[in-house]
């Protein structure tokens, strides 16, 4: 038997649970990364079309929270019209309207929706993979529900079709507090790079003839992770940590100018830290750079590294 006493507690039960659950760890990690395969080889249409549903350089966080509020609102309100419906005689009709109007809208935007969702799915981390399979099964669930909801209510069978949706609606609950774990216990789609604000004076970070061209290093500055890279005789600094899960940018590929994560494969231009393509919607950290007295020095931004937006 449970006992429940703090928020803490229903997190471990929660996570207890969802742990006893049958295994969807494993295939949903095998999806994800199939996906992301997909997404990173299979060329700069396909990557530029995940940019824009991550939301990477354009909105500066990512896109599906931004549609789940459009699709789960009218799913929503679409309940709540069906509810009037059985409650109320003298505006049955308008009210049923009403309630058929919203579902159908929600369910025409729960489309796009899940196209960004199953696209941040792909560079899901794996501490988070459980969490975001069973998100991923029950928005599915969902979302067939809702299309048979429809159909029945376009061709006359209200009852049935509110019988379809109030089940979804009911599983929309639990896959909507699974997004909010997802976000703010697992850190889903949160920036993880730190910020650039220290250090506030040139501090001394590596012997200048230490840092080969074309060779990247990471350098550790008054509680600062930053990356090194001189290319054509320039140096240049960001933040060592991958914005999007954390990554060790270091150990990524290096070309032209940009640095490939080597986790999930976000690129970031290394002369300004912006983001070149995601899954991150987040700019990295930079910081200026001298040389002085045979020492890279660097100092911090005054302020933290605007979004990729």
């Amino acid at each position: 038997m449970w006992k429940i006493e703090s928020d803490r507690d229903i997190h471990q039960i929660t996570d207890q649970v969802i742990q006893q659950l049958p295994n969807v760890e494993e295939p949903g990690l095998r999806l994800a990364r199939r996906l992301h395969h997909q997404i990173v080889n299979g060329g700069d249409m396909v990557r530029n079309v995940a940019d824009v549903l991550h939301g990477s350089k354009w909105l500066g966080h990512p896109l599906h929270p931004v549609l789940t509020d459009v699709t789960l609102g009218a799913w929503m309100m679409g309940f709540v019209f069906d509810l009037l419906s059985l409650l109320t005689l003298r505006r049955w009709r308008s009210s049923r309207h009403a309630a058929d109007t919203l579902t159908t809208l929600g369910t025409i935007t729960a489309i796009p929706t899940a196209l960004a969702g199953m696209t941040d799915y792909s560079a899901i981390k794996k501490p988070a993979a459980r969490h975001g399979a069973l998100h991923g099964l029950l928005n599915t669930i969902m979302l067939g529900l809702y299309i048979l909801s429809v159909r029945a209510r376009r061709g006359g069978h209200w009852f049935s079709g509110m019988l379809y949706s109030s089940a979804a609606f009911g599983l929309g609950l639990v896959s909507a507090w699974l997004g909010g774990e997802l976000v703010y216990n697992l850190r889903v789609g949160v920036n993880h790079s730190q910020p650039a604000r220290r250090p506030a004076n040139w501090m001394p970070a590596l012997p200048d003839d230490s840092l080969l061209e074309g060779q990247p290093q990471r350098v550790r500055v008054e509680g600062q992770d930053i990356l090194l890279y001189r290319k054509n005789g320039i140096i240049y600094a960001i933040g060592a940590v991958c914005s999007h899960a954390g990554g060790p940018l270091e150990q990524g590929q290096f070309y032209d100018y940009c640095v490939q994560c080597p986790w999930h494969d976000s690129v970031y231009d290394v002369r300004d830290g912006s983001v070149v393509h995601g899954p991150t919607t987040y700019n990295q950290p930079v910081y200026q750079v001298r040389v002085m007295n045979g020492h890279i020095e660097v100092k911090g931004t005054e302020h933290e590294p605007a979004s990729a937006g």
